[in-house]
C-alpha cells in the first residue's frame, strides 16, 4: 500500500467573495483517494467583502482552515500559507477557478508515479462568462495574449518540465509543489498582484528559480482547472492594466533597475508616447492582431516607464 499522503490545497483571496463560493463549491465535488489526510487552507489577504461568512458556510463539507494575512499582496498571501500548511504537498489555486472533480487524484497519482519530482504543473482551460468580443476570441489563439487570463495546456501527455523558455512554465492557478522545496523556495514580496494593482510574476519566478536549481518538475496533463474569465475582464481596459502591469513586473524583476536614476528613466517617455500614438492610430485602421500587439507594446512601455521611475525616487 502507497505511504499516507498530507496534501494541503491553498487559496489567496482579497474581495472575490462569490467567485471563492464558486471555487469552494467544486472543491466539495473533488474525487478523494484513499490514503490522503486533505485540508484546504484559505488566507485572507484584508478582505472588505463577505468573504469569512462565504467560507463559514463550508465549514461542515469542506476541511476548512482559514488565515488573516494583514500584509497586502498576493506574494505575501501565498506565503502566509506557506508556512502554515501542514501537507507535504501544496496545490495551489486561485478564488476564480473552478477545478475539475479529477484534480486532486491526478496529482496525487503524478506524486506517486515521480516520486522524486519537487513541482507539478496542470492545464488551465478557460471559462469565458456571457458573449466575448469577436477580436477577444481572435487573441486568445495567441500564447501571448492568452496567458493574459492565465491560459495553460502544454501537452496532451505528461512531460517533463523545463524553465528554458516562459511557454514552457506552468501558471500559479494550477500547481503543485512538495514542501520541503517550497519551504525553502518563498515568493517574492515585490511582485504579485496587490489589491488592483496588476503586478504579476510572482509564481513563474518562483518556479523558474526551482527548475534552475535542478528541481524536477512534470507536466500533469488530467490535473485541471478551469479558470472564470468575467465580462469586466474581456476589455481593453483590462488588457491595458494587465500589460501596464507587466511592465512594471519586468522592471521590479531587474535587479539593475533601483541602480537607475530619475533622468535616465524620464528618457522613456518619447518612446511611450511614440507607441502609444502607434496604438491609437492601428486600433482604428488595423484588424485586431495588429492593434492588440499596438496596444500590448504601448502598455509596456507605459508600465516600464512608471516603474522605473518610481524606483528612481
Amino acid at each position: 500500500m502507497a505511504d499516507k499522503l498530507n496534501i494541503t490545497t491553498a487559496i489567496c483571496t482579497w474581495n472575490r467573495s462569490k467567485s471563492l463560493s464558486a471555487t469552494l463549491i467544486s472543491l466539495q465535488q473533488l474525487k478523494i483517494p484513499p490514503g490522503i489526510d486533505w485540508e484546504v487552507l484559505i488566507v485572507n489577504n484584508n478582505c472588505t467583502d463577505d468573504t469569512d461568512e462565504v467560507i463559514e458556510q463550508f465549514a461542515d463539507s469542506l476541511p476548512i482552515r482559514l488565515l488573516h494575512e494583514s500584509r497586502q499582496g498576493l506574494s505575501n498571501a501565498r506565503n502566509c500559507a506557506v508556512t502554515a500548511a501542514k501537507g507535504d504537498y501544496i496545490l495551489w489555486t486561485d478564488d476564480d477557478a473552478i477545478v475539475d472533480s479529477n484534480w486532486l487524484v491526478a496529482y496525487v497519482n503524478a506524486v506517486r508515479a515521480w516520486p522524486n519530482a519537487a513541482l507539478f504543473g496542470g492545464p488551465i482551460k478557460l471559462k469565458l462568462e456571457g458573449t466575448p468580443p469577436s477580436w477577444l476570441v481572435e487573441m486568445l489563439c495567441d500564447e501571448i495574449f492568452a496567458s493574459v487570463y492565465a491560459r495553460r495546456d502544454l501537452s496532451e501527455i505528461p512531460i517533463k518540465l523545463n524553465s528554458t523558455k516562459w511557454t514552457s512554465i506552468p501558471y500559479g492557478p494550477n500547481l503543485c509543489i512538495r514542501m520541503r522545496e517550497q519551504q525553502n523556495f518563498r515568493y517574492n514580496p515585490h511582485l504579485g498582484r496587490c489589491k488592483d494593482q496588476q503586478i504579476r510574476g510572482e509564481e513563474t519566478d518562483l518556479v523558474t528559480a526551482m527548475l534552475e536549481s535542478g528541481a524536477e518538475g512534470w507536466w500533469v496533463p488530467d490535473a485541471i482547472v478551469h479558470h472564470v474569465v468575467t465580462q469586466d475582464l474581456q476589455t481593453q481596459s483590462h488588457l491595458r492594466r494587465y500589460f501596464i502591469g507587466l511592465g512594471r513586473s519586468f522592471v521590479r524583476n531587474d535587479p539593475k533597475s533601483k541602480f537607475g536614476s530619475f533622468l535616465r528613466a524620464l528618457r522613456l517617455l518619447s518612446p511611450a508616447m511614440q507607441g502609444e500614438l502607434r496604438f491609437q492610430a492601428s486600433r482604428l485602421r488595423n484588424p485586431p492582431k495588429i492593434w492588440l500587439e499596438d496596444l500590448r507594446a504601448a502598455s509596456i512601455r507605459w508600465g516600464t516607464l512608471y516603474e522605473r521611475l518610481r524606483s528612481s525616487l
